[in-house]
């Protein structure tokens, strides 16, 4: 058993979309060591496949700080970043609508949406902006469809969204003021379910409510955290990046367009469009890795770094999307908290990036990919401008 000593500052250099030589080489020789993350604190970073994984699932690790009995605080309502059985209860009901059948139901309406996007971003001419045009749009509109936000109400839900997942936002009384009145549309939209239910996630999680037992405080935290998770979806682009960074795969989904759901896995394993994740605080002493961790500490999994683990991924710093993936990638997390919509963020990067090459084959950068700007103002980076030509 070893305990790490040495407290390096985390993130090591500005976020690029990349992962440095630097992060690699601790995945090889120190994947469990001692950071100061950027509010101050001291975590113990996690980076390889399987203590990710163990982190993420085994209950000893807590997503909510410790309450005065060392043991995670749960008062209060329940919601999706709870832990143990209050978590789990609501999981079962906020899993329900998430049914292959269902997610299959969504694929007609979200490609419409990406054809209209594309549609409109053709009509604009060019050079134009991938992100402003077709990857930022997208989630938000998609979003509405599964929650089932009326169409009249879509540029004021906009709004309240704008600094969901705002870094600079965060904390602000503008920003909690967004976040209220969003609750309040909200509630006002599970009265409208109730008498006219549709096929959409409100409805559902309201013809639920009665039989689990769910305040309407719960069915609103259940929005909240779809919006949360699903407004930013960036791998569009960082996808787009990838492909034209590697010419030689851009060349192969080209000639073979059935090739995009592979490459919409490979795009989530391989891009990062974030260098922060959820610090967890340890609940009682224990050894990840090798490593002492002591009850009350911090800890950090990532797991894009998981994804580049060569135990688990052959090669793992090539882009390939003809990879065979022999465990799934961690991009949507890992167990008891991973990712209810996955499928359906999966299917908005596979259309986004397989509609727009399939209907501009000759799609290139407007300006070198090294000079793309990211944001550095979000939750997840992204790139912020992505001028193109075809």
């Amino acid at each position: 058993m070893t305990v790490a000593s040495e407290l390096r500052h985390y993130p090591f250099e500005p976020f690029t979309g990349d992962i440095s030589d630097e992060l690699i080489d601790m995945l090889e020789t120190n994947p469990i060591s001692r950071v100061i993350l950027p509010d101050g604190r001291e975590a113990w970073l996690v980076l390889d496949y399987a203590s990710c994984c163990t982190a993420l699932s085994d209950p000893r690790f807590s997503r909510i700080p410790l309450g005065a009995t060392g043991l995670p605080d749960t008062s209060g309502p329940r919601d999706l970043n709870m832990d143990g059985p209050p978590h789990a209860s609501l999981r079962r009901v906020a899993s329900r609508p998430f049914t292959a059948r269902r997610m299959d139901s969504y694929r007609p309406r979200v490609q419409r949406i990406v054809d209209e996007l594309v549609d409109a971003m053709i009509a604009g001419g060019q050079p134009a902006d991938l992100v402003s045009s077709l990857v930022a749009p997208l989630p938000l509109l998609v979003v509405c469809e599964v929650l089932g936000v009326p169409a009249e109400d879509r540029r004021r839900f906009y709004g309240w969204l704008a600094g969901l997942n705002s870094v600079m936002a965060y904390g602000s009384t503008d920003a909690q003021n967004a976040q209220q009145e969003l609750r309040v549309y909200l509630g006002e939209q599970l009265v409208v379910k109730r008498k006219t239910p549709g096929d959409d996630l409100l409805s559902a999680w309201s013809a639920d409510q009665s039989t689990h037992q769910l305040t309407d405080t719960e069915l609103i935290e259940l929005a909240m955290g779809v919006l949360v998770g699903g407004i930013e979806i960036n791998s569009s682009a960082t996808g787009l990046r990838a492909l034209f960074q590697h010419p030689e795969q851009l060349a192969k989904l080209l000639a073979d367009p059935s090739k995009a759901a592979a490459t919409a896995d490979e795009v989530l394993r391989y891009t990062t469009v974030s260098n922060l994740f959820r610090v967890q605080v340890v609940a009682e002493d224990v050894e990840l890795g090798g490593v002492a961790l002591r009850a009350g500490d911090c800890l950090m999994a990532l797991p894009w770094l998981g994804n580049r683990d060569p135990k688990f991924f052959p090669d793992p710093n090539v882009f390939d999307i003809d990879r065979v993936q022999p465990v799934p990638h961690l991009t949507f997390g890992f167990g008891p908290h991973f990712c209810l919509g996955s499928a359906l963020g999966k299917m908005q990067v596979e259309l986004a990036i397989g509609t727009v090459l399939r209907r501009l084959p000759t799609l290139a950068p407007a300006i070198p990919l090294e000079e793309l700007p990211w944001r550095h103002d979000r939750v997840n980076c992204g790139i912020a401008e992505f001028p193109v030509v075809w």
